[in-house]
């Protein structure tokens, strides 16, 4: 854990003198509002623009990182021991969605770092919603408790997802505040939800149920606007 935060502490100085905008998303983010739950990994979202530079910012400083299925820039962190961890800390960076700024974070002290960006409650409801719809249906359950604990403005989440260009996102809210909990239509849930804890065994094993997991919803989309062009 110690390197873990210490890892945290050079990224957050690294991109602070970079002039890389960033701010805190995920479980992290949620538990600066809500009741803090464990996690594994700390995401961050940065701008588009941003990306190609974090990339030769981290080589320059001799951060190891992969890209994932998701198209997210993940850092592992490696523990003294040749012990492959079944489920590794990690740092993960993320673009912002088209339409969707960083700007207006919540400072939030994490480790010991004081005014870390932390995403608002509105903004996280809206990212949460547009992984919805990119397939990732436990999502929809984050975003439904903000909504349900009041830690959310409900006008404030409909303008945020408003500004997100080629997204349904906003039907998702809706299915929220109208108790419609089976929304997600085009995503089969077997397919969706993660593996049973024990069936997964290394970090390798967790990256490839992500990819056939990300595939399969491409897959669906696909075929998706398939049907869409062909009724047009």
């Amino acid at each position: 854990m110690n390197k873990f935060q210490n890892l945290f502490k050079q990224l957050i100085y690294v991109l602070s003198e970079e002039n890389i905008k960033y701010v805190i998303i995920g479980t992290v983010a949620y538990s600066e509002y809500a009741p803090p739950r464990a996690t594994n990994n700390i995401n961050f979202m940065i701008s588009e623009s941003d990306c190609c530079k974090l990339e030769s910012v981290l080589k320059e400083h001799g951060i190891d990182f992969i890209w994932n299925a998701y198209q997210q820039l993940i850092i592992a962190v490696k523990d003294d021991s040749d012990e492959t961890k079944k489920y590794p800390l990690e740092l993960s960076f993320q673009r912002a969605p088209k339409g969707l700024t960083v700007n207006r974070p919540i400072p939030k002290e994490i480790f010991g770092v004081a005014d870390v960006p932390v995403a608002s409650p509105e903004v996280l409801v809206a990212l949460w919603c547009l992984a919805v719809i990119n397939g990732n249906p436990k999502s929809y359950y984050d975003a439904q408790m903000v909504i349900k604990l009041q830690l959310a403005d409900v006008d404030r989440c409909a303008a945020v997802i408003d500004s997100l260009l080629e997204s349904d996102a906003n039907k998702v809210l809706r299915s929220i505040l109208t108790g419609n909990a089976m929304y997600v239509d085009t995503i089969n849930m077997g397919e969706a939800l993660i593996l049973p804890s024990d069936l997964i065994q290394t970090h390798e094993e967790i990256e490839l149920v992500k990819a056939h997991r990300y595939n399969a919803v491409q897959e669906r989309r696909r075929q998706l606007c398939k049907a869409i062009q062909q009724t047009k």
